[in-house]
């Protein structure tokens, strides 16, 4: 929050209705709910504490301006300007609220910066792309493969190993255990200290016969490049790292004139502009981390 206190109000939320007379002249005017907008001008950068629970969200922080700041709102600015104006229709929702806000966590600007807001993020993953339409055709979801730990590989300068980032058959671990080794790693990227308990989860697809020390040796062999940042809390570093990717996605499109709705590491586009979105994917991950990303598709 900008030039302004930052205020936490706990105890019973306001109710407020609206008088005959602003209801005589919403009904003189024909105003619709499909009118009301939220201003432009709210504050779009959030600057959040640590978290005192995982099911809460750290109370906002005041910050003062600096050009990196002013540069940021600008960015994000102009994406929801392009999104305000866009041909989006949904069945499950109204399409009104396209707002994308970013959210910088523990209190520093260098840790996430996620895109969170607009409806689509409201719409359960499984019913988004049968029911949003972007300029009167369906939708695909374009996302990046391998993300976490390639984001890991971009800020410690170093080239990943060719193939399947998790698949360490090579190293014991069969490559059924996949789903299961990478909620590890991903915990492992996430967690501030050394990984001590197999993430929930994880053993659905890991046996039993694999410990988890077992698996994390196999971790290391693989990518020793890396792996001194498992425990280090790196994880919001590489998500600041994915969202300043996204943010430059979204950029780059609307300079192309391709409307897409972000969803964290992923974005939806009008079916018709797949491949060119997908360029445009690959290439601002490459400016970003000198990787070549692989680019998944999810179709209707």
């Amino acid at each position: 929050m900008v030039n302004g206190s930052a205020h936490e109000v706990k105890g019973r939320q306001t109710q407020i209705s609206a008088s005959d007379k602003i209801l005589k002249r919403i009904e003189k005017l024909d105003i619709s709910f499909s009118d009301i907008r939220r201003s432009q001008s709210e504050e779009v950068i959030e600057l959040r504490e640590p978290k005192e629970r995982n099911d809460k969200a750290g109370a906002l922080v005041e910050y003062s301006d600096t050009e990196e700041t002013v540069r940021l709102r600008g960015e994000l600015r102009s994406i929801n300007s392009w999104l305000g104006g866009a041909d989006i229709e949904c069945e499950l929702s109204s399409t009104a609220d396209r707002r994308l806000k970013r959210v910088f966590n523990n209190s520093d600007f260098e840790q996430g910066g996620r895109l969170y807001g607009g409806f689509w993020q409201k719409i359960k993953s499984e019913d988004r792309l049968g029911s949003i339409i972007i300029d009167d055709d369906s939708v695909v979801e374009l996302d990046y493969g391998q993300m976490g730990l390639l984001l890991l590989y971009g800020l410690a300068g170093a080239t990943p190993p060719s193939g399947d980032l998790y698949d360490l058959s090579t190293y014991g671990i069969p490559y059924s255990c996949r789903p299961g080794l990478k909620k590890v790693i991903q915990a492992a990227i996430n967690s501030d200290k050394r990984l001590r308990r197999m993430p929930r989860g994880a053993r659905k697809t890991i046996p039993k016969r694999y410990s988890l020390k077992c698996i994390l040796s196999a971790v290391s062999e693989c990518h020793s490049e890396v792996y001194r940042y498992f425990g280090s809390g790196v994880g919001m570093q590489t998500m600041r790292l994915e969202s300043d990717i996204l943010v430059q996605v979204l950029l780059s499109l609307k300079d192309k004139r391709i409307t897409a709705l972000p969803v964290h590491d992923a974005i939806l586009v009008n079916a018709n502009f797949e491949e060119a979105a997908k360029e445009v994917m690959i290439e601002e991950f490459r400016k970003k981390t000198g990787l070549i990303p692989e680019v998944n598709t999810e179709h209707p």
